[in-house]
């Protein structure tokens, strides 16, 4: 099988957050936006809020057991026995953002079978988007391997358009990484130390 990744670093420094915690989604099962969302990794907590829509489980068939891909299948019609294509998108929205908020994201994308798989991913930081990639994939025999490094953010929005007839793209192992944000009080005090620390070396 073959893994390929894609890097990008929206932002390299992150003013006044510390303390990484990573939580990796699992999708157990669900369809449309009744998706059954769980967490592992050895988070401490689960600091956000999901919602996802036109997003569906499948458990077999992908580059890894188990994916979400994007599809409406309540658009069901004498034309449209099987549903439609839809933008699938997942939100993630800080439920404390004074405290902890989002510093990256790690994701895979992988085809399904042997079919050739086209689809356009993108993904936003608070609504700016930090990410847009085409991704042509053989089949699930390739998986590609997304990792984003941006700057603090409240609110995580990934999108997934399938540009081939049939959704033959998934995504799985979302890994979504928090920084917490220091109290007031403790920013100032580092703040002091700095000041402190360069009269010292002014003086000495």
């Amino acid at each position: 099988m073959k893994i390929n990744a894609a890097v990008v670093v929206a932002s390299a420094t992150l003013v006044g957050v510390a303390s990484a915690d990573t939580v990796l989604l699992d999708i157990p099962s669900g369809t449309g936006t009744d998706i059954v969302w769980a967490s592992g990794g050895g988070a401490t907590s689960m600091f956000f809020d999901i919602a996802s829509e036109n997003f569906n489980f499948y458990e077999t068939g992908y580059g890894s057991p188990g994916v979400v891909y994007a599809w409406d299948e309540d658009a069901v019609d004498d034309e449209n026995p099987w549903g439609m294509n839809a933008t699938g998108a997942i939100d993630l929205v800080a439920v404390d953002p004074a405290s902890k908020v989002f510093s990256a994201l790690e994701f895979e994308i992988s085809g399904y079978e042997n079919y050739t798989s086209e689809s356009i991913v993108r993904v936003y930081a608070d609504e700016s988007l930090v990410f847009s990639g085409e991704f042509s994939l053989a089949g699930n025999s390739e998986i590609e391997m997304v990792s984003l490094t941006f700057e603090e953010s409240s609110s995580i929005r990934i999108e997934l358009d399938n540009t081939s007839p049939w959704a033959w793209t998934g995504l799985d192992n979302i890994a979504v990484s928090s920084a917490a944000v220091p109290a007031p009080g403790a920013i100032a005090l580092l703040g002091l130390a700095g000041i402190v620390g360069g009269r010292r070396r002014r003086t000495a």
